[in-house]
C-alpha cells in the first residue's frame, strides 16, 4: 500500500473524530472517552487545519463546560497522588499492575529511577525565573548532586497518570484561535486566566503579533513535560528560526527500519 497523503490522513481523523462525538457518551469521564474528549481533539484538529473559528468554538464547548476548570497552584492537578481532577479532560490510568514507564524516566538513581529525561538548561532558566515560570518551578528539583529532574511523575509504584488532555490547553487553543481572527482582548483573556493559575500577572503583548508569541511560550512552559513543543513550532513553520533545524525531512519520523526490512 502507497503512503497516504497528509490530506488523506487529516482527513480520515477528521471523520473519526466526528464519528466519535456522534457515538460516545455525553458525560464527564477522565479516564475514559467521551464526547468532551472527542470536541477537545476536534479543537486540537481545527488548530491545526488553521481552522481558527472552530479550534475556538470546541475549545469554547470545554471551557463553557463547569466539570472543567484551571486548578490553583499549577501542581495541584498532579502533585501529592491527585488523579482525575477538574483540570483533566482525559488522561491515562495507571496501577501497580500495570505501572506508567514514564516515572523511571524522569526520577534520578537516587529516587529509583534512570533519569534518561531530563531538563535542559534553557528550559530550567525559565521555569525557575518567578516572573516567566511562576509557580511552575514545581515541575523541576534536583539531587543533592544537583541533577536536575522532572517532578511530574514520581509516584511508587508508578501509578501517575499520563496527561492527554487538560482544560489549560482548551484554553490556550482559544486564546490563538482569537488572535488569528483578531480578538486581542478575548486571546489575552484566556492567555491571562493561564497565566494567573501559575502565579503570573496579566500579559504585557500589545499587538497581534506579541500576543501570538506569548502564546507560543506559555505553552512551552505549560506543557512542558507533555509533547506539544516540538508540533506547535512545526504547525507555525518556527522549528528552523527557534532550534535551527533546516533540513525538512527531519520535520517528519522516519519510517520504521522494521517496515524497511518488510
Amino acid at each position: 500500500k502507497a503512503r497516504s497523503s497528509t490530506a488523506e490522513v487529516y482527513a480520515q481523523v477528521l471523520a473519526d473524530l466526528q464519528k466519535a462525538e456522534q457515538l460516545l457518551p455525553e458525560g464527564t469521564n477522565r479516564v475514559r472517552a467521551t464526547k468532551q474528549t472527542a470536541r477537545a481533539l476536534l479543537s486540537r484538529y481545527y488548530l491545526y487545519q488553521k481552522n481558527w473559528e472552530l479550534a475556538e468554538e470546541y475549545a469554547d464547548k470545554l471551557i463553557q463546560n463547569t466539570s472543567y476548570t484551571l486548578i490553583k497552584p499549577y501542581s495541584s492537578f498532579y502533585a501529592n497522588n491527585a488523579t482525575a481532577t477538574p483540570e483533566s479532560i482525559f488522561e491515562l490510568a495507571y496501577s501497580a499492575t500495570y505501572p506508567n514507564s514514564h516515572r523511571g524516566n524522569w526520577q534520578p538513581p537516587q529516587n529509583g529511577g534512570t533519569r534518561q529525561w531530563a531538563p535542559n538548561t534553557a528550559f530550567l532558566n525559565l521555569v525557575r525565573d518567578p516572573l516567566i515560570g511562576g509557580n511552575r518551578s514545581a515541575l523541576v528539583n534536583s539531587t543533592g548532586d544537583g541533577r536536575w529532574y522532572g517532578t511530574m511523575y514520581y509516584r511508587s509504584p508508578a501509578t501517575d497518570p499520563a496527561y492527554v488532555l487538560r482544560i489549560a490547553e482548551m484554553r490556550l487553543i482559544r486564546a490563538e484561535a482569537r488572535a488569528m481572527q483578531q480578538d486581542l482582548d478575548g486571546a489575552l483573556e484566556d492567555l491571562d486566566a493561564v497565566r494567573d493559575r501559575a502565579g503570573l500577572t496579566g500579559s504585557s503583548a500589545a499587538d497581534i503579533d506579541e500576543v501570538l508569541l506569548a502564546i507560543e511560550n506559555e505553552r512551552r512552559l505549560e506543557f512542558a513535560f507533555e509533547p506539544h513543543r516540538w508540533f506547535d513550532l512545526l504547525r507555525a513553520d518556527r522549528a528552523a528560526a527557534v532550534l535551527g533545524v533546516t533540513d525538512r525531512n527531519k520535520y517528519v519520523l522516519p519510517i520504521p527500519v522494521s517496515e524497511i526490512i518488510i
